[in-house]
């Protein structure tokens, strides 16, 4: 499944999303419309419409319009309502029409809505509708079709008792470990604990590993100041367990700024924590901070890897 990730202008973020969010739950939508997922979020994101979602998901792809961790206008419960502060909106593109091309989209719709639920170790409660929220009739085609036979959609994916979703489609637990100055402890999983994320706040990483129970993990890194911005060869986790430079990617010592990650089935999602800078007065001018989440599946610019050139890292997520 391919994802695209269209950034919000600047001027909008004010209009389309001005709020912080910790998401709670999800909010099906359909668009009532025959557009596909870029013409949706194209319209959403540059008109001056107090109206915006998250993700919209046509027959063959999804694209994100607005980040998870920033409010929408979707649910039509006002400026405070938990489906607009709480809530991920997910629009399933083709709804007025319906046909072969909304039943794709639907069932694109399940995996995004496995992918988050997986994510945020949510249950199938955490599954909204548009028409909780408000009286009006949404998700039209799906409510048509039938509200607990799109759930059971979702649960038997979560279950993996759907015939689609074999165990290689996807990478499994990733174990990952981090360089900066000794190898530190492996990762297997993925949260805010101090064992959810590779590395130590306050120490540049140079070097990065990982492996996943399906396939094989490649990760490229970028190092700090590298001459024109060249990119070190991706190194693949077939040598995770030996100790020679083409088991890790980065070079030791020498901080890493920026890295991207896929998997040979399946994809990977991972972000990184730039590491806080101070002057010499410890007056801080680089606030340590995690950036959005990369999906591997974004292929080019700069949403493909994570990191900001110029800036050292000193932890890494990935799942």
């Amino acid at each position: 499944m391919q994802l695209t990730k269209v950034k919000c202008p600047n001027y909008q973020i004010e209009l389309k999303c001005p709020y912080s969010m910790n998401p709670t739950r999800i909010v099906v939508h359909n668009t009532y419309n025959d557009a596909s997922a870029m013409a949706e979020i194209s319209y959403m994101l540059g008109n001056s419409n107090e109206v915006s979602f998250h993700y919209a998901v046509d027959d063959y792809r999804i694209v994100q319009g607005i980040e998870e961790n920033r409010n929408g206008w979707h649910a039509g419960d006002g400026s405070r309502g938990k489906g607009n502060r709480e809530g991920i909106a997910i629009e399933i593109c083709y709804s007025k029409s319906g046909g072969e091309k909304f039943i794709k989209a639907e069932q694109n719709a399940v995996e995004l809505i496995v992918d988050i639920l997986k994510r945020y170790g949510w249950g199938i409660e955490k599954v909204t509708k548009h028409q909780d929220y408000m009286d009006k009739y949404c998700p039209h085609r799906t409510l048509d079709m039938g509200w607990n036979r799109f759930l059971k959609m979702i649960l038997d994916k979560l279950n993996n008792n759907s015939k689609t979703n074999k165990i290689e489609d996807t990478t499994g637990i990733i174990t990952y470990k981090a360089y900066d100055g000794t190898w530190l402890p492996e990762v297997h999983k993925c949260d805010a604990t101090d064992d959810g994320y590779a590395g130590r706040y306050g120490r540049a990483i140079s070097g990065l590993k990982g492996k996943c129970e399906h396939g094989e993990i490649f990760i490229q890194s970028h190092i700090l100041g590298a001459p024109n911005n060249e990119w070190l060869e991706p190194i693949s986790s077939k040598d995770y367990n030996e100790n020679h430079s083409n088991s890790y990617s980065g070079i030791l010592n020498k901080s890493m700024d920026c890295t991207k990650i896929w998997s040979t089935v399946g994809w990977v999602k991972f972000r990184t924590h730039i590491k806080e800078k101070k002057d010499k007065n410890g007056n801080i001018i680089v606030r340590g901070r995690w950036l959005p989440w990369v999906d591997s599946r974004t292929k080019i610019g700069t949403e493909s890897y994570a990191g900001i050139y110029g800036y050292e890292i000193d932890g890494i997520q990935m799942y």
